[in-house]
């Protein structure tokens, strides 16, 4: 007999101790006693098994047993002369207590791996295992009015093709590994592809490199420290731990630091949280100007009814050495450090170096003209009440406070008067229980289904432009426009997403950019 039939042989036994019999018949001790020869249960555990049957299913009073009546009922003495009636049980309580046999029975067998001949280490109980592919056909057009490259690159935004429609097939795969090191301590690490990228905000791979192999790189690394239920210390390379939605976070950022994360829960209807982190953006050899990020959030969660909550937040995100600085000397590059590692488009600049150095700079490296403040208030309404189909709307507003033209332009900046520091955006979804993590599918079922819709606009300096969804408008800020899509499970953790993402320019030279993306995910 091979092990493979084994729940087989479980089942047919539930079938036999659970079907109303007063003691086990002689079939049921042959699948027993087949158990025991072929050393899936130790003889021990068979008797045992045996005997707690015999106990719980025998009607027993005074140890007499009990009698059946035609009537469908047990008669039994009470030791007193007297006659106790038990009444038939209903064939669908006796099959709720088959099946909630049956589960501890087979939860029993996986813990102590029953039938296993060759167990594995207990240790590797502690590790879990996930991870996602996602196969993207993604076609960007360019608007036949829109200004040619060279003039965006005189200004220092670093767009390379505005005229050009382009289409890729790309991919993105991660796999994750937790580790679960005490009560209280576990640690993770996260593989993702892209890895000969920069970019931080993206883990896209464009398929047709000459067959090359895809480079991968460490997208989460962190050591995570949970007292208690409602209590998370987190440190290293981590998740992004606010409530939000994808204008001031790209879904894909992770964020290097130290994060600490409070959800306490006041009563039945009523959830608080807060959240708070220290986190470097860029260490800067040789000088004191490092660029950090200190950022807090508070909230609640109000569960209105059962099927129902809405869900309020406050953040400020406090950047640190964030706009650029000129040297009073033409040729003087040591402020170039002041310059941010990584940009899209979007924001004010000023020109670091002017005249440029010949041979150092590449015609001039550019920094940011503004400092950033920001404000940022999100919430959402969640209704289940058309159950299965729920219905999901998001808010985003924020606000950069070190918004300051006057200062912009002691810097150098060259502004027309027209930039702005306000970003906002509203978000439709409707749809069954797709799980999701602010707008991004995590897990479906089979036939679950999705629609959603969002206005996005997001002046020049509201945000950080480098830190911002690479998707919509291909980055950055100046642009506001549509998003619209659908999503279908085809089986369970195997979906299609179709999205439309149509964006303009606010201010500045004409660029129009619609993208058509369709994904195919799946996640185990």
């Amino acid at each position: 007999m091979k092990i493979k039939f084994l729940p087989h042989i479980i089942l047919g036994l539930f079938s036999l101790l659970s079907s109303g019999m007063v003691m086990a018949d002689a079939s049921t001790v042959k699948l027993v006693n087949l158990l025991v020869q072929e050393g899936i249960l130790s003889k021990e555990k068979a008797d045992l098994l045996l005997k707690q049957v015999a106990e719980e299913v025998t009607p027993k009073t005074n140890g007499i047993q009990a009698k059946t009546t035609p009537e469908n009922g047990v008669d039994a003495p009470d030791g007193k002369g007297k006659v106790i009636r038990m009444q038939y049980v209903p064939e669908f309580v006796k099959q709720e207590m088959r099946e909630e046999i049956k589960q501890d029975v087979l939860a029993q067998a996986k813990n102590e791996h029953w039938g296993d001949r060759k167990p594995l280490p207990s240790w590797l109980d502690r590790f879990t295992w996930s991870g996602d592919v996602r196969l993207r056909h993604d076609n960007a057009s360019f608007s036949e009015a829109n200004a040619p490259p060279g003039v965006f690159r005189l200004a220092g935004i670093d767009v390379e093709n505005t005229t050009v429609d382009r289409l890729r097939w790309r991919v993105r795969g991660r796999i994750a590994v937790d580790v679960k090191l005490t009560d209280h301590f576990t640690a993770g690490v996260r593989l993702a592809t892209n890895g000969a990228s920069e970019n931080p905000v993206a883990a896209n791979q464009t398929l047709g490199d000459s067959n090359r192999s895809f480079a991968a790189f460490f997208d989460r690394l962190y050591i995570n420290y949970k007292p208690n239920d409602w209590l998370l210390l987190s440190g290293g390379k981590v998740a992004n731990p606010f409530y939000r939605t994808d204008m001031v976070w790209d879904p894909d950022l992770n964020f290097d630091g130290i994060m600490v994360s409070a959800k306490p829960k006041i009563n039945d209807r009523l959830l608080v949280f807060g959240t708070g982190g220290v986190f470097p953006i860029q260490e800067v050899d040789l000088a004191k100007n490092d660029k950090w990020l200190f950022g807090g959030q508070g909230g609640l969660e109000w569960y209105l009814t059962s099927q129902s909550k809405i869900t309020l937040a406050a953040a400020y995100y406090h950047y640190e050495n964030m706009s650029g600085r000129i040297s009073d000397l033409n040729g003087d590059i040591r402020l170039n450090t002041s310059a941010v590692q990584w940009r899209q488009k979007g924001n004010s600049l000023i020109q670091l170096n002017n005249p440029p150095v010949a041979g150092l700079d590449d015609g001039g490296v550019y920094g940011l003209a503004s400092e950033f403040r920001e404000l940022n208030l999100t919430g959402g309404i969640d209704l289940a009440t058309f159950n299965p189909v729920r219905i999901r709307l998001m808010g985003d507003y924020a606000r950069n406070l070190a918004f300051d033209p006057a200062k912009m332009r002691q810097r150098g900046a060259n502004l027309s008067g027209k930039e702005g520091n306000t970003a906002y955006q509203v978000r439709l979804d409707i749809g069954t229980t797709m799980l999701q993590d602010m707008g991004q599918l995590l897990a479906a079922k089979r036939h679950d289904w999705l629609l959603f819709g969002a206005f996005k606009r997001m002046e020049s300096d509201s945000l950080l432009d480098g830190f911002t969804d690479s998707e919509f408008y291909m980055g950055g800020t100046n642009a506001q426009g549509w998003i619209g899509g659908a999503a279908y499970a085809v089986a369970d953790n195997v979906w299609f997403t179709g999205r439309w993402l149509s964006a303009n320019q606010i201010i500045g030279p004409k660029l129009g950019i619609d993208i058509l993306q369709i994904d195919l995910t799946a996640r185990f």
